[in-house]
């Protein structure tokens, strides 16, 4: 049996023997304390061990707890693992789009299907445990609305992350602060969580779904006041990246200036995507 998580103050106790004797049938969800999403496109070679390892850390009772699978446009096998392990585990909800959304336009839908009332998402690839994931929980405690997962806060730890990354996420980042003048160091880190009236607040006005989603829904979050904290994390670089540098850049500097010029009076140059 795994130790007790430091974030058992009445939200979750954890227990490996829990989810180990879950029952399989339907799971009434009008309840759960928290709704965690993960975007999977393609991903039958890792989901079901990123699922798993968040369902045994964080699971004790049913309704406390939901995991939210989204999937859109895949062409492998990964609903076939989703659904399979939907049945074992009543708090598995997959939910599936033929097309193509995109990360961002995944996580919006997972955020109108979460029941929750603390809505996150993390990576499938499994690039953040869960133990690290659950330092942003108790951050929520600690008395902020949501708090962001970063490769450059104090205490973030990075593995294997090649240098060309490395160098072009900071330079990504520098640009994203002089364009929006956030606070962050990290705004693409995969791992968010927020309290639900947060991500409630902000759904009407997002307006990108590409690789800008988390700047739009970080810069809206904190133009409405709301406290967010970002902390730094373990982070590993997994093998099996889809992102292909040499069409992601330029699409990434159209997506941020377009997603400038939405929130500044050159707005008609662009319209709404």
């Amino acid at each position: 049996m795994k130790e007790e998580s430091k974030f058992n103050r009445g939200m979750f106790s954890l227990n490996r023997e829990a989810v180990e004797h879950r029952h399989t049938g339907n799971v009434e969800r009008s309840n759960p304390k928290l709704s965690l999403i993960i975007p999977a496109f393609n991903e039958e070679k890792r989901i079901e061990g990123t699922i798993l390892s968040y369902l045994e850390y964080f699971s004790s009772e049913q309704n406390n707890f939901e995991i939210i699978v989204e999937m859109d446009g895949c062409t492998d096998g990964t609903e076939e693992v989703v659904r399979k392990l939907a049945k074992k585990y009543a708090n598995i909800i997959p939910i599936k789009f033929e097309r193509r959304l995109g990360k961002g336009g995944g996580i919006v839908r997972g955020f109108q299907n979460a029941k929750g009332d603390i809505v996150g998402f993390v990576d499938a690839d499994g690039s953040i445990k869960p133990e690290e994931f659950e330092k942003l929980l108790i951050e929520l405690e600690n008395g902020y609305s949501g708090a962001i997962a970063s490769r450059r806060a104090e205490g973030a730890v990075v593995v294997n992350q090649p240098l060309v990354r490395k160098i072009l996420s900071k330079l990504f980042n520098i640009l994203v602060r002089i364009l929006f003048i956030l606070p962050y160091k990290d705004t693409q880190c995969g791992a968010k969580i927020f309290r639900k009236k947060v991500i409630e607040e902000v759904i009407p006005s997002l307006n990108t779904h590409n690789f800008a989603f988390d700047v739009n829904l970080l810069y809206l979050i904190t133009k409405k006041g709301f406290k967010i904290k970002e902390v730094g994390i373990r982070w590993e670089d997994k093998y099996g990246s889809k992102v292909k540098l040499h069409r992601v850049i330029p699409e990434m500097l159209i997506s941020i200036i377009r997603l400038r010029l939405y929130h500044s009076p050159l707005k008609f140059l662009v319209g709404k995507e």
